[in-house]
């Protein structure tokens, strides 16, 4: 038995202990939570009904967004990468997570770099580089993170607490100012449960009483009309396992039991296997640990997101690392057969309407340097593409899912009053007859009939 075989029945183990009955669930969550019935007349411009003609229905978007970061956006060093990464981000992902990191927006106090053409820092392109990107490509763009302190900028740093507020209030007003209206949401806060292992970064307002509260105040007042995302790390597994006295829920359910807005739930989920290994030892202990094998159960995914469910607002995966134990395809098939196990329990859940991957090509990761040890996500291997931005088996995998498995093209015919009837993915689409495209949508809580005039000027 191969190494990989044997981490193979490791991790897939908890999904094969209940194969029969996490299938059924996702099967029924899918066609239930993401599909819905369709009637269109179809008729010609004297309101004549098209009988017995044959119609091509193709959708063409997904209302589910499936991401990733955009942090390589012009950053490899050869324009080869550059152009393939421009071109297969906007065939894989519908959706792009920009960074809006203190520390390398601002890395100089009143110098904020927002303008395409800022000086370059790695995996932070500018925002408005990465904005104009998604607007040209058809692909959402979303903020993250107004308030992260593991990356303020160093000048901020042991200031008094009312002048890093006032500096705070500026942050969000001027993010207000350029971007209000041109992002599906804002993230407020991050990760605020590991606030303490950089204590390093953190400002003079980070562990004070109500600093969660002022975020959120902040952001309402300055981002009246968008979307308040709240964030966290890896919250799904204790969630799992304490229910409604998580610490991350108990957080959310004070926050909107005392009036603050909160939109949407944030839910990270990376398995960083060997993040911190720098001895094969050590990266096989990290593989084998119990934790890690634990966040490939389907039990532990719909538990966690069940209790967080009890909300009734919308969930995201924020961010997602799914690791390729070694090389080769073998190691890469099992990558790609936990990522597609992840994606399918998401895809079911009725509160889930958003999944982000993370780290998009291998080698291009976050790595921190500490004292004591070193932070190398590189070691994960968590990337879709290989370095040279060629697709690894989870990549197709992904985009088999969204283009193939879960996607809708149908070939009809319209009965004698020129009315087809089906079932399909939530999304936009095209009904093709004779030639002629006539665009149309099937979306959730719409009655979804519509009448398509051939030869109408909208065709």
């Amino acid at each position: 038995m191969s190494v990989i075989q044997e981490y193979r029945d490791l991790y897939m183990k908890a999904y094969l202990a209940r194969k029969d009955e996490f299938d059924a669930r996702i099967a029924s969550g899918i066609e239930q939570n993401r599909k819905g019935d369709c009637r269109l007349r179809l008729t010609d411009v004297d309101g004549k009904p098209l009988a017995g003609k044959t119609v091509r229905v193709t959708q063409k978007t997904h209302d589910f967004k499936y991401g990733a970061n955009i942090f390589l956006l012009d950053e490899f060093p050869d324009e080869a990468r550059n152009a393939e990464y421009r071109r297969a981000f906007k065939e894989y992902f519908n959706l792009a997570t920009v960074p809006f990191y203190w520390n390398s927006l601002e890395p100089e106090r009143g110098k904020p770099r927002y303008a395409a053409d800022s000086p370059k820092i790695y995996r932070r392109p500018a925002p408005d580089l990465c904005v104009d990107y998604c607007k040209e490509s058809g692909i959402e763009a979303k903020l993250h993170c107004l308030c992260y302190e593991k990356f303020n900028p160093a000048w901020i740093r042991g200031l008094p607490r009312e002048e890093t507020w006032a500096l705070y209030e500026k942050r969000f007003a001027e993010i207000a100012e350029r971007y209000a209206g041109k992002l599906m949401e804002f993230e407020v806060i991050n990760e605020m449960r590991w606030a303490d292992s950089w204590r390093s970064t953190c400002s003079s307002v980070t562990f004070e009483k109500g600093f969660v509260e002022r975020a959120f105040e902040l952001a309402d007042r300055y981002f009246p009309g968008e979307t308040l995302v709240i964030n966290e790390g890896n919250p799904l597994p204790d969630a799992a396992s304490k229910g409604y006295f998580d610490a991350y829920y108990v957080v959310i359910q004070n926050l909107l039991a005392r009036g603050y807005r909160i939109d949407k739930i944030g839910l990270q989920n990376h398995l960083f296997v060997g993040a911190t290994a720098d001895t094969p030892e050590k990266y096989e202990a990290s593989v084998r640990n119990s934790g890690n094998v634990r966040l490939n159960d389907p039990g532990m995914y719909f538990a966690g997101l069940d209790v967080y469910a009890a909300f009734g607002l919308p969930l995201e995966i924020t961010e997602v690392t799914v690791p390729t134990f070694g090389e080769g395809e073998e190691a890469e098939q099992l990558q790609a057969d936990m990522l597609r196990l992840w994606y399918s329990v998401w895809f079911s859940h009725p509160l889930v309407n958003t999944v982000v991957y993370w780290n998009t090509a291998d080698g291009t990761a976050f790595v921190e340097d500490q004292q004591k040890w070193t932070w190398n996500e590189n070691n994960v291997c968590g990337g879709l593409f290989h370095n040279d931005m060629t697709p690894k088996l989870s990549a197709r995998a992904l985009h088999d899912l969204f283009h193939k498995e879960w996607h809708t093209d149908l070939t009809l015919t319209a009965d004698e009053n020129g009315v087809v009837r089906f079932r399909g993915f939530y999304g936009d689409y095209e009904a093709a007859v004779d030639g002629e495209t006539l665009p149309f949508g099937l979306h959730t809580g719409q009655d979804n009939a519509a009448t398509l005039t051939k030869g109408s000027e909208n065709a």
